[in-house]
Order: structure tokens, then C-alpha cells, then sequence
């Protein structure tokens, strides 16, 4: 009961910092609100903790917050047709705080579409896709068994020579049916042809990774040496801009544990859970003090319910979550 009373006190108190942190960039803001302002920063150690943790808050949200900003600005700079110029806005007085609250607004109404622009573009020309938190099985025309995982998009072909997948980006689990044909998934980091397999592929930034349930998958990358490397039961590999890693021993329970509807961490650092738990969610969770970034997490956690993670990392490593809208959650 004392932890719930400390925790709603902590709330009041971030709310009230979040106050005078925005009355104090006004430019009608008094002496008398000024002294007002430091006496309460004053009367209790608690006061200026909660006004450390504002000024964390909006350091970690100024450089999303610029960079949608800028994004907004180049576009509205752009010509809004070929051979004729954009009329520019004028501007208007205000000074720094009405232009860090007209880009924290930004970043709020148009993150969404800033951020997923190359998403749009590559589920554009995907033939099956999935959003943030939802998961599909397909069965591709030659009866092969798809499981995509969340924020995928693959494209199929089923042709004479060959049947191809490729992993636009995310994940997809693939159940191979027995064909002539050779079965090739492809990602712009390389191929994986598949010997009779179960296995996954995942597209990141930079890197793809195959997992194999079982069978074996010929990995030929398209960068780095022109070598292919079998991957077999049991094992995984990545390949990027350097080729392919050595193959090694693959948790499958772990790496595959999101065809069960979980994600499982063992001993991983906070900033890496995070990172994670993003792909399962419409927003984002992002961590305000970085001294936390390095907490170790262990722990299985149930990705149909994308806030229960959040709740569970308040209670073990005592972090607080402050959402500011239902798609941006803060961890300080």
C-alpha cells in the first residue's frame, strides 16, 4: 500500500515539474512565478529529483522531436509541383519554447508517419503483411506453411524454375512442402535455399538471420566472400555486409518462442529489451535515464499483450513508466 502511495506521489510530482517546466518557457512567465518556482524546487529533495527526470525526459524526446520537425519543414520546403515553388509560411514570434513545443507536437501527431515511411514502402510490394503486435499463418500456393511475426512483409513467387519468398522486412517461419522445385528466400543481404527444412529467416537492419528447426539451409550472401555455408538442424547464421558467420547452436525455444505468442530474454541489457518489445508495439517505449540502459532482464513475457512487459519491468528492476499517450511510453 506504501508503494502505491509512493508511486502516485511520484506521478503528481513528474506532472507538477512537467508544469513548470512549460510555464518557465513562456514569455509572459512573472518574478513572482520564477521565485514561486524556486522555493518549490527547494522544499523537498524529492521536488528536484522530479525536476531532473522532466529535463531527462525532454532531452531524450529533442532529437526524435527535431528530426520529425526537420522531416516536416524539408517537405513543406519541397516545390509542391514540378516547375512551381511552395509559397514558405512566415514565421511567427515565440521564441525556444514555442518551437520545442510545436516539435514535440510534431513528434506526437506525425512520429507515426515519419518513422513508418519505409515501412509503407516495403509493404508496398509485399503480398502478405503483418503490423506491429499481429501475427498470421498462410499457406503459400504449393503448401508450404508461413508464419509471419509481427511488422513483416514478404513477397512470393511460385514459377516453373523455382519458388521464392523474400523477406521485405521481419520474420517469417517457413514449414517447406515437398516440391521439385528448389525454395529460395531471399533478403537484400543473401539467399537461403532451402534442403528439405523448417526454418526461419529474419531481416534486420543491416543483418539477416536464419534459424533452422530442421533440414538443412544453404546460405549464399550477397556481400563478402562467394561462399555457401550449410546451416543445419539446430543451428543459426547471420549474414550482412561482411557474408556469412560462422553457424552455431541456436536456442530455438528462445529464438522461435514468438510462433507461441511469447519473447523470452535471458540475462539481456534493458536497451536491447527494449528495442525488442518496439517491434511488438503501434508506438514506442523509449528509456529516459540511461544509467538503466544496462539492467539486466530475464524473463518470458506474453506479446498479445503488449503493456504487460512494461509492468512487469516496473515491478523486477523498479523503473517507472510514464505514458505520455498510449503510443509513447517513457522509462525512467
Amino acid at each position: 500500500m506504501d508503494d502505491d502511495k509512493n508511486w502516485h506521489r511520484e506521478d503528481d510530482l513528474f506532472a507538477e515539474a512537467n508544469r513548470w517546466f512549460f510555464r518557465l518557457q513562456a514569455e509572459d512567465v512573472s518574478p513572482a512565478e520564477k521565485q514561486r518556482f524556486s522555493q518549490w524546487l527547494n522544499d523537498h529533495p524529492s521536488h528536484a529529483k522530479a525536476w531532473h527526470d522532466v529535463h531527462a525526459l525532454m532531452h531524450a524526446l529533442q532529437a526524435p522531436a527535431q528530426a520529425s520537425y526537420n522531416a516536416r519543414a524539408g517537405d513543406m520546403r519541397r516545390p509542391a509541383y514540378p516547375g512551381r515553388q511552395a509559397t514558405p509560411r512566415p514565421a511567427r514570434g515565440g521564441g525556444w519554447a514555442l518551437g520545442w513545443v510545436a516539435a514535440c507536437l510534431t513528434l506526437v501527431v506525425s512520429a507515426a508517419a515519419y518513422v513508418k515511411g519505409p515501412v509503407l514502402f516495403e509493404r508496398w510490394g509485399a503480398d502478405y503483411v503483418t503490423v506491429a503486435g499481429e501475427r498470421q499463418s498462410i499457406t503459400l500456393a504449393d503448401g508450404t506453411r508461413a508464419e509471419l511475426n509481427t511488422d513483416t512483409a514478404i513477397k512470393t513467387e511460385m514459377a516453373a524454375a523455382e519458388r521464392r519468398v523474400t523477406v521485405l522486412r521481419g520474420e517469417v517461419f517457413l514449414d517447406i512442402a515437398k516440391d521439385a522445385r528448389p525454395f529460395v528466400v531471399s533478403t537484400s543481404y543473401g539467399e537461403a535455399r532451402d534442403i528439405g527444412t523448417a526454418f526461419s529467416v529474419r531481416k534486420g537492419d543491416g543483418l539477416s538471420a536464419v534459424a533452422v528447426e530442421s533440414g538443412i539451409v544453404a546460405i549464399r550472401p550477397t556481400f563478402g566472400p562467394a561462399t555457401t555455408v550449410n546451416v543445419t538442424a539446430g543451428q543459426m547464421a547471420q549474414y550482412g555486409s561482411q557474408g556469412v558467420t560462422v553457424p552455431r547452436g541456436a536456442d530455438l525455444e528462445k529464438d522461435l518462442a514468438w510462433r507461441r505468442g511469447q519473447i523470452v530474454f535471458h540475462q539481456e541489457k534493458l536497451s536491447d529489451v527494449v528495442a525488442k518489445l518496439n517491434r511488438y508495439r503501434a508506438g514506442r517505449i523509449f528509456i529516459v535515464n540511461p544509467w538503466i540502459a544496462d539492467e539486466p532482464v530475464s524473463g518470458t513475457f506474453n506479446i498479445d499483450q503488449p503493456d504487460g512487459p512494461i509492468a512487469a519491468l516496473e515491478e523486477v528492476l523498479g523503473v517507472k513508466a510514464t505514458y505520455l499517450t498510449s503510443y509513447f511510453v517513457a522509462l525512467r
